[in-house]
């Protein structure tokens, strides 16, 4: 009988620890709202336990499949991440001016969290079965032959930006721009490891910082962010586009070395979202730089083990999965702490694992689970290659019917 929990297990311990700290910062962010109007636990924690328990099934589920199962699963998921970005546009709930949800009863599900799931796999696939490009040629081209021999094979060979850009636009349109740049940087990390020249890799940054000029500049609230952040702490703006980000770098700031206290933070009275994108300002605040780094820790060394693991599997699908997996996590870490502390406007990425959010943290797991199958196999197929050439030739005779001696 296989054990209940497959694949690595410092990558469960990990991901159960900094599910279980996320609980308690949620819990504790947001108890103070929940007093006021009579209850006790926040609803936010309720959710995020519910959710922990969904998320920890769905990682178990996804653990037992075989990676050739996710090999299979790879271009479905695509288009199932496709169908529910669509459908959240059309019947999508709306709050706070962004329809991203699709409402389930109490529950809100939102698919640009799954869409991180579906791109990965859908690139590992990709690139795993993808042969090494074709030798420049040696000799000097004339424009005819080198739009033939050169230009044309590179843009058939970049067709997986098309599906990619799909996801982003209807992220973006939501709208979204923050999950939709994390899917875009998560996926041109991926490009890197599938082997992108570096030539091209140029040409896709400088036309993705295009874009996203294009898509901030169409939005004058963005813009107004990344004008006035470094004046936010001016007269006329810390009470209102830099509201936010202040608030949290004074809490974190008071914090210091140890925190102010279990319950004794301010900045959950002040910060609208104190149990998502800012649930570190309170962790900080409350227990310091130590807590800080510990929650860091968890998440950073969850990020690090995968990606280390994906470093050392010699299978390609295994590498890009398990890489591509890391990579998210860890981008989206940094990106959520640089918010935190003010290096960055407000954007909106949560903190993996932490802050609160059932879509994510289902999401988050599963990705977990798909690792763990990758893992598990790789482990199994490691431990029989490792096997003598007696012991695979005794096993392969006992199920065949035994000779008779001639003699």
């Amino acid at each position: 009988m296989r054990r209940l929990f497959t694949g690595d297990p410092w990558i469960w311990a990990l991901g159960l620890a900094a599910t279980v700290v996320g609980i308690l910062a949620i819990w504790d962010s947001g108890y103070t709202r929940s007093a006021a109007v009579g209850g006790v636990v926040p609803r936010e924690a309720i959710t995020q336990s519910v959710a922990a328990f969904v998320a920890l099934l769905a990682a178990l589920a996804a653990s037992r499949l075989r990676p050739a199962a996710w090999k299979d699963l790879a271009w479905p998921s695509y288009f199932l991440g496709l169908g529910g970005l669509l459908a959240v546009k059309a019947f999508g709930k709306e709050i706070n001016g962004a329809q991203r949800w699709i409402e389930l009863g109490p529950f809100n599900l939102q698919p640009s969290e799954f869409a991180k799931v579906a791109i990965v796999l859908f690139l590992a696939v990709v690139f795993a079965a993808r042969p090494a490009p074709p030798a420049p040629p040696r000799r000097q081209l004339d424009w005819a032959d080198s739009i033939r021999r050169v230009w044309v094979p590179r843009l058939l060979r970049a067709w997986p930006l098309l599906f990619v850009g799909a996801y982003v636009l209807l992220i973006e349109f939501e709208p979204d721009l923050a999950t939709a740049m994390v899917v875009a940087v998560v996926s041109g990390a991926m490009l890197v490891l599938g082997g992108i020249s570096t030539r091209s890799l140029t040409v896709l940054g400088v036309s993705s910082i295009l874009v996203v000029g294009v898509l901030v500049g169409g939005q004058s609230y963005r813009m107004d962010r990344i004008l006035h952040h470094g004046d936010r702490w001016a007269a006329t703006n810390m009470d209102s586009i830099g509201y936010q980000t202040t608030q949290s770098e004074v809490a974190m700031a008071r914090g210091g070395l140890f925190g102010v206290g279990l319950g004794e933070g301010r900045a959950k009275h002040t910060l609208p979202a104190p149990t998502t994108d800012f649930v570190m300002t309170t962790v900080a605040e409350e227990t310091g730089l130590v807590g800080c780094l510990i929650v860091l820790s968890l998440v950073s060394g969850l990020a690090g083990r995968l990606y280390f693991l994906g470093t050392r599997s010699k299978d390609r699908f295994a590498r890009l999965t398990l890489a591509g997996i890391g990579l998210w996590i860890g981008i989206q870490t940094c990106t959520n702490m640089m918010m935190a502390n003010g290096f960055v406007p407000p954007i909106g990425v949560p903190m993996p694992f932490v802050s609160a959010g059932g879509s994510s943290l289902i999401a988050l797991w599963l990705a977990i689970g798909v690792c763990q199958s990758v893992l598990s196999t790789a482990a199994e197929t490691a431990k029989d290659c490792g096997r003598s050439a007696d012991e695979t030739r005794r096993d392969r005779w006992r199920n065949r019917r035994p000779r008779i001696s001639r003699a």
